[in-house]
This record gives C-alpha cells, structure tokens and sequence, in this order.
C-alpha cells in the first residue's frame, strides 16, 4: 500500500514537534491563548481510542474480513487518521500539563504512554508500504501494543482527573469495615473520606490545583499556593471553610460546578472539626455524647451500622425446629447470620431449653432471659456462647458466683443485671472483662458510693444505676404533644394534643396567658384557629410538676400568587424547594438543613409574585429564622434590610415599604420570627420582595463586623 507523501511529512512532523517538545519542556512557557488549546485535550482523546480499536478490529481479523471486505484501505485510513489525532492529541496534553497543579507520578506514566501511541501509530502508517501479507505477524503484534498503551493511559488519565483507585473505587467502598465509634479518629475515619470523595480529584499528588494537596494530614498542615489551609478553632477564617461556602458560581468554589458538592452535614461536619481545633489525630471515642462533632460524625455516617459478622449463618430448618411461642428466635438483620433470643413465661422455662440452643450456639449474639429462672446448668451454657454481645439478665436470680460464667465470653459487650442480688465485688470482676463496655444495675444491693467507686476503677466502662428515688424529687412532665406540627395555614386548622402518660390534663390558653392548673381551659375536643394566634400549652397532673409551657405561633397565609419568579439564588447546600417552598404552609423547624429553609449568605432573596387578577393586600410577612450561636458556625440573624416593590405591571413598579428589622437581644430571643411588612394596596397584579443579609453585623451583637445568614421559610399574604 502506498502512502502519499504528504501524509508522512504530517506524521513525521508532528511528532518531531513532539520530541522537541519533551526535550526543552522545562523551558516552555504557554501562553494564555494555546492553554485554550491545551484544554480541548480531554476531548479530543476519544478518537484515536476509537480509531485505533477498530484499526486493531481490522488488523487482527484482516484474513476473515478480507473475504467480504476491501480491507486494506479501511486500514490505511483508519489507521492515518487514528496516528494523526494521537499526535495532535498528544501535543495539547503536553500544553495542559504545563499548567499548574499537574505533577508527580500519574502524569508522568499517562504522558510517555501517550507520547508511545503517537510514535507507534506513526510507524505503523509509515509501515503500510511494505508488504502487508509478509509482515501480517508484526503489523498485528505493533497495533496490540498500542491498544495496551491505551488502556495504560487512560488509567493514570483518569487517575489524573478523578484520583487515585478511581476505577476500583466502588468495590472498595462496598468492603469497608464499620465505622467503630471506638476505634474511629475524627480526621482518618471521618473527615479524609470526604476529602477523598469530593475533592481529592483535583488536589492529588499527580493534580495539585493551587499547590494544594488534600491526601493527608501532612499534606494539608503545609497548605498550597495561597498559604495555610486550616485556622484551628476557627472555622470562618479557614480558607478551606470560606471555599467550600463561596457560591457555587464563583471561581474559586470548591468543589467546581459540575463536580459532586458537598451536602449540607457533611460541611458541618468539617466546620465542627475545624472548631474543635482541627486535630488530626483526635480519637471519635474522646467526644462527649453531646459534643457537636460528634453529632456532625453522626449526621454523616451511620455509627450505629449493623456489624458484620465472620461466622457462617445457622440452618433455617434448625431455626424453625428450635422457635417455640416461648422461645423466639430473630434473625438479627437482612441477611445477618446473627440471631437473637428470647425467651417468655417463667412457668415454661427450663435450662434445659436453654441447652438445646447449642446446635446454633456460633450465630447467638443477643439473649434475653427476663425475669426467666435461670440457674447454675443455664449459665453454664450461656458460657458456651462465644459470639454473644448482649445478654438481658434482669430479674434472674443470677448472683456473684453466677456471674463468673460470663467471664468466658470474649465479645460480651452489655450485660444487664436489674433487679438482681448481685454486689459491687461481682461486678468490679465482670468489668475486668475487655470486651464488656456496659453494665446495668438498676434496683441491686449496690449502693452509690460502690457505683462511683467501680467507675473510678474502671473510667472507659459504663455502670448505669439509674433513678434512685428518694422520696423526695418531684419529676416534671414533658410538653404535650401538638398536631400537625406546621403553624401556617390557609382558612382554618384543627388543632388536636395529647401525651404519652395516662391521666394527664392539658390546659391551653389563646390570649398569650401563661397557663395554669384552675382558669385555663382545659383540652378535651379538637381546637378550631381560623385567624392568627397564639398557643400557649402545659400539662398538669397530681403528684408531678407542670410541664414546661409550650407556645405556637399560627399564621393564616390568604393569598397565594399564581406565579413566583426567584431572581435571587438561595445557597446552594440550602435551597429548599426554592420558589415552592415559600408557599407550601410547611414550617421550618430548629433544623437548617430539614429541608424547609432557604438560606442566604452575601446574596439577597429576591422573588417575584404575579397575580392574573388585581389583587388587595394589606400585610407581607416573612417567616425567618434566628439563631446567634450559629448553625455553621456563622450566626444567623433578620434581614438586614427589606423592600417590598409592586404594582399593576412591572412598568407601574414602586416602592411599597422599605424597612431594616432591629435585631432581637441575644438574652430574649426567639428561634422563629415574624417580620411583618404593611403595604396596603388595592390593584396588585406583581409585587417584589428582596431581602438582604446582613454583610456586616452591627456592634453589641454576637459576630459583630461579620456576615451573618438569611434563613427563610415561608412567606405570607394577607
């Protein structure tokens, strides 16, 4: 097959410029107009992947394809074209790699696996003038060694751009271990995965935007191109935080648009470990059970996960032999080998009943024997448990000396032993246990001095004594139950309460009263709100303290707008269900991220509502949130300012109230507030509403000089 000479000065030429290119890299500086070139690269490579594959179909299957096909000149231009984009491709991977961030081993291997396509399929184009028949062997031997040399490059390219074990990613996640909240530390268990997921493609060693790798705990102590990453203790001053909050159409969001964001737990998350000081080698088990980071952990990883077991699942039949109505036998979870026990009716209990458990002895981890008397040969069979992780012993006659048949189980990690005649010496051996991380003694002859003794003993395990009364404490009620939850409504709303301890009274009242035990009304049928009120509610029962008084608030939205325009775009982690949401008569609860809030940061809200019929309103009332302790770690305060525009059309717009809210006292003030703004209008077909965060919060107030954000949740015409 002849090749036109054209054709090989193109090849020859191109990767001429390729050579010379390698050889004087560390001398080239691109200029702003050929990085534009450089970055048609990750596109343009899909042809000659697909080119030189079918070139490889035709080569490799020449003799077959010959019979029925003029195949030699399907390979001459499959092949040319495929040698002539490789090049072409090559040299604007070689201008992209100039630009920053793009190193280490990854880019090396991708960039002389791609340099040896461009120079194979060039020889191989270059080879056609030779005798295709006698060297049949060697064409198809060249042509394979370039498919391999694809499948190499795109594996570290897309290494480059989507991090390390990219490909395998997804079969890792599928086997990794639980998350022990024992074992766990805070930064390699719990902040590095999100790292990993969500921004390790652009800040790996191989692709280091802004110098910055994200990899691990040394890499990110050393910071990147625009200086230290992290301000312990301070998440606001943090560049990593002020990043990730940008709006997601800046320049210098993190994560880009169009790469999978961060949700909104899993920046608190971040926010709270950056408060906590930024630790990188913080044990999770360290955290107190209210400590903030440690709910932030729980919101984002299931803690309480199922644990996988390493032993083989028990014969349904024995199962289903062995089950009796007064010894049920569960499977732990879907697809579990686990199984749980228990067992009812003292009269019908027997250790021998116990015994005959032995067959599935290896899948019990949890037993309960309740109130069952259990004696000597029992316990000696529990000891034969080996797997059991949780016994319930309350009210057995279990005492010191029975106690020493736990003592052989190796994963026993809870064990209770209420209203049993066991001592403070019984205990202090079973704690010595390593497994054991929990032990319950309520109602037993051990005393309080005894409890914090064994607690002293023994600081990372739990003895949990329970209430003791003493005759003397007074326990309070909880607050009444209140349906439905939401306080906006549109004509009327059917108020019903209740609670969860029998034969207690709840008193209401509606004119803002406190209320009491003998005026107030009491709640026996259904409550009717047609208009705006307020709820007071407590409980009141003989022999305990009142309840706390709970108060609602219940708006009555008149007016709906046939259509809502958002000029103005909610944050990105919190927009709710925009323009719905403002509307829909669901109010927020004291959770930012529950869905029903928009939030605002640096920009307004700004909606437009149109009405096709002329419409009267007196009153907007917006619907927003307070909270000056913060939500993510930035306080969230009323608007700064609001404008209210309307008009018969947008060419009649006016300004139609304008006012700036004064910020609630921090020493009295409310979650949920009401901001009503009065506009008093009578042929209203558009009407505008913007309302702005304030960028910098007035002195005397918490975050003084900072921005502080807009939470809203529903927005009422009247």
């Amino acid at each position: 097959m002849k090749i036109p000479n054209w054709r090989l000065n193109v090849l020859i030429g191109l990767n001429c410029f390729i050579l010379f290119f390698l050889l004087f890299e560390h001398l080239v500086r691109v200029p702003v107009w050929m990085q534009v070139i450089g970055r048609v690269h990750p596109m343009l490579l899909h042809f000659p992947i697909v080119l030189l594959l079918m070139a490889g179909i035709f080569i490799n299957f020449s003799r077959q394809l010959e019979k029925t096909l003029s195949i030699k000149p399907l390979i001459r231009e499959t092949l040319f074209v495929a040698a002539l984009t490789a090049a072409i491709t090559v040299i604007m991977g070689l201008l992209l790699a100039q630009e920053e961030g793009y190193e280490g081993g990854n880019l090396q291997w991708h960039k002389w696996t791609g340099v040896g396509i461009s120079f194979l399929s060039g020889v191989l184009v270059c080879a056609q003038g030779l005798q295709y028949t006698r060297y049949r062997f060697w064409f198809a031997a060249v042509t394979n060694l370039c498919l391999l040399l694809v499948l190499i490059a795109g594996h570290f390219g897309a290494a480059l751009t989507h991090g390390e074990q990219f490909v395998f990613e997804p079969l890792k996640q599928n086997n990794t271990e639980v998350f022990d909240i024992n074992t766990a530390q805070v930064f390699d268990d719990a902040v590095l995965p999100i790292l990993k997921a969500k921004c390790l493609s652009c800040h790996n060693a191989g692709k280091s935007k802004g110098e910055l790798i994200l990899a691990d705990s040394a890499s990110m102590a050393k910071g990147g191109k625009n200086g230290a990453l992290l301000q312990a203790g301070n998440p606001t001053e943090s560049l990593l935080i002020q990043r990730l909050m940008l709006d997601i159409e800046h320049e210098h969001h993190m994560p880009p648009k169009g790469k999978p964001q961060l949700t909104p737990e899993e920046l608190t998350l971040l926010q709270a470990w950056v408060a906590k000081g930024a630790q990188f080698n913080l044990p999770v088990a360290t955290l107190n059970a209210d400590d903030s980071l440690l709910l932030a952990i729980g919101a984002v990883y299931p803690i309480h996960k199922e644990e996988n077991f390493d032993f083989p699942a028990a014969d349904a039949k024995q199962i289903e032999k062995l089950s009796t109505p007064y010894r049920v036998i569960r499977v732990l979870a879907d697809g579990s080998p686990a199984l749980s026990v228990s067992f009812y009716g003292a009269d019908f209990y027997t250790d021998q009943a116990l015994a005959e458990l032995e067959p599935i002895a290896q899948q019990i981890v949890s037993l309960n024997v309740d109130g069952m008397p259990i004696g000597k040969q029992g316990l000696e069979t529990v000891a034969k448990f080996k797997n059991l992780r949780d016994i319930n012993l309350n009210d057995t006659p279990i005492d010191d000396a029975g106690l020493t048949a736990l003592h052989a189980l190796p994963k026993l990690g809870s064990v209770r032993l209420s209203g049993t005649a066991i001592t403070a010496a019984g205990i202090k051996e079973l704690l010595a246990n390593d497994a054991l991380r929990r032990v319950y003694i309520w109602n037993t002859p051990i005393t309080n001095e005894e409890v914090s003794q064994l607690t002293a003993s023994f600081p990372t395990k739990v003895v949990e004594m329970g209430f003791v009364d003493d005759g003397q404490t007074t326990l309070s009620l909880t607050v009444p139950q209140i349906t439905p939850a939401r306080t906006f409504f549109r004509d009327e709303l059917q108020i019903t309460m209740s609670h969860p301890i029998p034969g207690v009274e709840i008193r209401y009242s509606l004119d803002g009263k406190e209320p009491d035990s003998s005026n107030s009304t009491v709640f026996d049928k259904p409550i009717s709100i047609r208009s705006n009120q307020q709820l007071s509610v407590k409980a009141f029962k003989e022999g305990w303290a009142p309840s706390p008084t709970i108060v609602r608030g219940y708006v009555r939205s008149a007016k709906t707008p046939d259509r809502i325009v958002m000029e103005g775009r909610p944050h990105y982690l919190y927009p709710a269900r925009r323009e719905i949401s403002f509307f829909d008569l669901e109010s927020g609860g004291n959770n930012h991220a529950d869905g029903k809030w928009q939030g605002y940061l640096k920009s307004p809200l700004s909606a437009v509502m149109h009405f096709d019929e002329p419409t009267a309103i007196d009153t907007l009332t917006l619907s927003v949130m307070q909270n000056y302790q913060g939500i993510t770690y930035m306080p969230v305060y009323a608007p700064e300012y609001i404008e209210v525009w309307g008009g018969a059309d947008t060419t009649e717009e006016k300004l139609l109230a304008k006012l700036s809210p004064v910020p609630g006292k921090p020493e009295q003030l409310e979650g949920h507030r009401l901001i009503d703004c009065p506009i008093h209008t009578t042929n209203l077909r558009y009407l505008k509403l913007i309302a702005r965060p304030y960028r910098k919060i007035p002195d005397g107030y918490p975050g003084a000089g900072g921005e502080a954000w807009l939470f809203v949740d529903e927005i009422i015409l009247k």
